[in-house]
């Protein structure tokens, strides 16, 4: 695995989980037809993987209070929150290290609260796996506090499922700039997958093939020693055979100064409309990459929303990307530190992501964090770990692009035993994004949250962590989007002619 030497982790694993409530609405069929036999099934079982969970740190800033409740140093942790209700007694959630011959370690399930356990002691990839009931709306989200030089810099990834397609767009192999791909396993037969990337002068992509995933094993491919040089660029990883966990990390530094260092977010395949929640608002830099990995050239608009409206900037009425190329625009002429979120509307299909990054300290030091192109959310949404404490601040960024208005209902899941869960009701009016401060709604120190789209317009959500030390701002993020935890069974036919030549 090929990690800067100067980076030493304190881990904090967060793990959301939900019971997502499902209601099926059939229409009429006629009798008998094949439509009437088909039906939705629960999905009962999960893997996820944390793809760098675990290690102690060094320093005096890497232990400390945190707000999870870690105060030894180098000390890490797995933050949990259940949204409940919950049968315990069909469900089970346990984690272990990624690999052949793993004890199963059992984590106690709290309904209702957050709640926070010690995480692994080595730095290795982590499989948790849910079943029951518990599996209805599972999430997970691992933190690491990272010294880069004498700055602690947060960094937050999506434990996610195995998948056959995955796409990132943001990261950089430029000099100084390192992008790493995990590529987990957890399945009991191998996978093997194809990586192409994108950037640079266009044309054809960069393409390693053939990358060979054995069973319950994790590969580590350094994108920016297979196409150096790169100013930004895009990543497909496609499975050839069996599935894969993909995770993307990317880190910066100009010589001992640290620039950033966060995950980037899957965002969703090429398509000819995207939206990107999430862009940051305050002081520093923001960054919209947009790809396109067709054949032909694209020519595209960007639509801002923010707090004032829904807006297309005159700067920003028609650009082009050429086929095979990525293009990095500055937001922040127009934002202007405002929190938004960018709909890109291009003539071909293109691939779309957001940097955010902090003013630089007395020293150089920066730090970025990354979003993505989402769907918009379909049902209860969970995410854990937030941290609130003197000068840590979680939020929601939530977006409702579309004319219509959007309800939701945001649901703090504290991590006190006595504490009950406190429900917030609010409405996004339509073309605009709001800002919700955690703060305002709980002075729990590590609260879970469950945004529930209740109906209107269509509602696009990023979360968010920012971290004041001295004169520097650590910045991580994540986008959030609806776990999938139902299948669609085909009706069973009658062929005559299955199985002849």
């Amino acid at each position: 695995m090929r990690l800067d030497p100067r980076l030493a982790a304190v881990p904090v694993v967060a793990l959301v989980v939900a019971v997502t409530w499902v209601a099926a609405v059939v229409a009429p069929t006629p009798h008998g037809s094949a439509a009437s036999l088909s039906s939705v099934i629960a999905v009962r079982e999960a893997n996820l993987v944390c793809p760098q969970a675990g290690g102690a740190g060094t320093g005096p800033a890497a232990g400390g209070a945190l707000a999870s409740g870690a105060t030894s140093p180098g000390a890490a942790r797995i933050a949990y929150a259940d949204a409940g209700p919950t049968d315990s007694a069909d469900s089970h959630l346990t984690t272990q290290a990624l690999g052949a011959g793993a004890s199963a370690a059992p984590v106690a399930i709290q309904p209702g609260h957050g709640w926070v356990v010690d995480g692994p002691v080595a730095l290795t990839p982590t499989q948790v796996s849910v079943s029951g009931s518990l599996t209805d709306a599972l999430s997970a989200v691992q933190f690491t506090r990272t010294m880069v030089g004498t700055v602690p810099q947060a960094s937050a990834v999506q434990c996610d499922g195995p998948t056959t397609d995955a796409w990132f767009a943001g990261f950089s192999s430029n000099v100084g700039a390192h992008a790493t791909l995990l590529l987990s396993n957890v399945d009991s037969v191998q996978a093997s997958a194809n990586v192409s990337i994108w950037g640079g002068e266009g044309g054809e992509p960069t393409v390693r093939q053939g990358i060979v995933v054995a069973a319950q094993t994790q590969v580590v491919v350094a994108l920016d020693q297979i196409d150096p040089g790169l100013p930004v660029a895009v990543v497909h990883v496609a499975a050839t055979a069996g599935r894969v966990v993909p995770a993307l990390r990317a880190d910066a530094e100009n010589g001992s100064i640290p620039l950033g260092v966060d995950w980037l977010p899957r965002t969703t395949a090429p398509a000819t409309t995207q939206t990107v929640p999430g862009i940051l608002g305050d002081a520093g830099s923001r960054q919209l990459v947009v790809g396109n990995p067709g054949t032909l050239d694209a020519t595209y608009s960007l639509t801002a929303v923010t707090s004032d409206g829904a807006y297309v900037p005159t700067e920003f009425t028609s650009l082009t990307v050429a086929a095979g190329d990525v293009s990095q625009i500055s937001l922040d002429p127009v934002l202007q530190g405002s929190a938004a979120a960018i709909v890109v509307t291009s003539t071909q299909p293109v691939v779309v992501g957001g940097i955010s990054t902090s003013p630089p300290d007395g020293t150089g030091a920066s730090d970025y964090a990354f979003t993505g192109a989402a769907l918009p959310l379909s049902g209860p949404t969970v995410v854990a770990g937030g941290e609130i404490a003197a000068g840590r601040d979680t939020t929601l960024l939530l977006s409702a692009p579309g004319a219509d208005d959007a309800a939701v209902r945001v649901v703090v899941l504290p991590t006190q035993p006595d504490s009950p869960p406190v429900v917030n009701d609010m409405t996004v009016p339509g073309g605009t994004t709001t800002v919700l401060d955690l703060a305002s709604l709980t002075t729990d120190p590590a609260p879970g949250v469950v945004v529930i789209p209740e109906g209107g317009g269509p509602l696009y959500a990023a979360w968010s962590l920012t971290e004041v030390l001295q004169d520097s701002t650590d910045l991580t993020e994540l986008v959030l989007q609806t776990p999938t935890r139902t299948l669609l069974r085909p009706p069973v036919q009658f062929d005559p002619g299955a199985g002849l030549p």
